[in-house]
């Protein structure tokens, strides 16, 4: 089961051919093959290690800017190990209760890469996590669907009945960050995606595409002051999701310069500024129609915002039993 970087950059490039990709951005294209030999490379010295205690280590010296990115596959590593070679302790849990704590979010997104990678139900293992871990999970398990099943999942918009509820936004707004790089960075093509979908289902979508934009990035001034055009109606869930791809690089203290700008242009303000506004008005940015599950995943290092530290995880678990 073992992942070769090469092959998946081939994949990419025959992907990006197949769905037509004509107004790319070079930026996210050359952002994306970072980001998957991060990925790849978390994942490769999870499978190798032995002793869990010499895998955070090694991601130190990753870049901290592209580091959360190995850690989705340190998670894709420990969830293979726990499946495949069961022991008397789970690896991803002893991990993200020690040296993985910071990025314990990461860990569990890249959980959910694994599930949908085996091509297995991921209903049981939801069952074993709290609310806002699995969520976690379904989000990574989304953006796999779009990734390498787009045909099924962006195509056909199939989605799996074991995903029901709230998690349904979830699994979309992963979904929605796989749009951003299997679009390449061509906004018309990303709204002309978005547009096939039922309108019930387009903020989550936009808000994922809102947080791959700034989080990941890639992509120049130009493109994202386009994204925002073609968002139309949807430019608030693309702000939005861009507002927690900045609480998310800020709680941790690992800027990019690629949030700031993304905030720059759809907020019009710095990263800290953003994620002020955040902490002042709580939860008042939430829609009643769309809530982005990012804005109530704990954050345990550095994080500032305050309606966050707020809320407890019995209020996260009676907020999920609601949807």
């Amino acid at each position: 089961m073992q992942i070769k970087a090469n092959e998946a950059n081939a994949l990419m490039a025959d992907t990006w051919g197949q769905r037509g990709i004509q107004n790319s951005d070079a930026g996210v294209q050359e952002r994306l093959s970072k980001i998957g030999s991060r990925v790849l490379q978390g994942y490769h010295v999870a499978i190798a290690s032995e002793d869990l205690r010499a895998i955070a280590p090694k991601m130190n010296e990753i870049d901290e800017e592209l580091r959360g990115f190995a850690y989705e596959g340190v998670g894709m590593g420990l969830a293979q190990r726990d499946l495949l070679t069961p022991s008397s302790e789970n690896r991803m849990a002893t991990f993200v209760a020690g040296d993985g704590a910071a990025y314990h979010n990461w860990v569990y997104v890249g959980l959910g890469l694994m599930l949908a990678r085996a091509g297995l139900p991921i209903k049981p293992h939801l069952e074993k996590l709290n609310f806002a871990r699995s969520w976690l999970a379904v989000d990574g398990y989304g953006y796999y669907q779009g990734m390498f099943h787009w045909q099924d999942s962006l195509d056909n918009q199939v989605i799996s009945e074991q995903i029901s509820g709230y998690a349904r936004s979830v699994f979309d707004q992963g979904l929605g960050r796989s749009i951003w790089f299997i679009g390449g960075g061509d906004v018309n093509h990303i709204a002309r995606t978005i547009d096939s979908f039922a309108p019930d289902r387009r903020q989550d979508l936009w808000g994922g595409v809102g947080y791959a934009c700034a989080y990941a990035g890639g992509a120049e001034r130009a493109t994202i002051e386009a994204l925002t055009n073609t968002a139309g109606v949807y430019r608030f869930q693309l702000a939005q999701g861009t507002a927690y791809a900045a609480k998310s690089r800020q709680s941790l203290g690992n800027y990019s310069v690629y949030t700031e700008l993304a905030c720059q242009v759809l907020w019009e303000m710095g990263v800290d500024a953003v994620v002020e506004s955040l902490a002042a008005n709580g939860e008042a940015l939430e829609s009643q129609t769309w809530q982005h599950y990012r804005a109530r995943v704990f954050h345990p290092v550095r994080t500032t915002l305050k309606f966050s530290e707020m809320l407890s995880q019995e209020t996260i678990a009676q907020q999920g039993q609601s949807r």
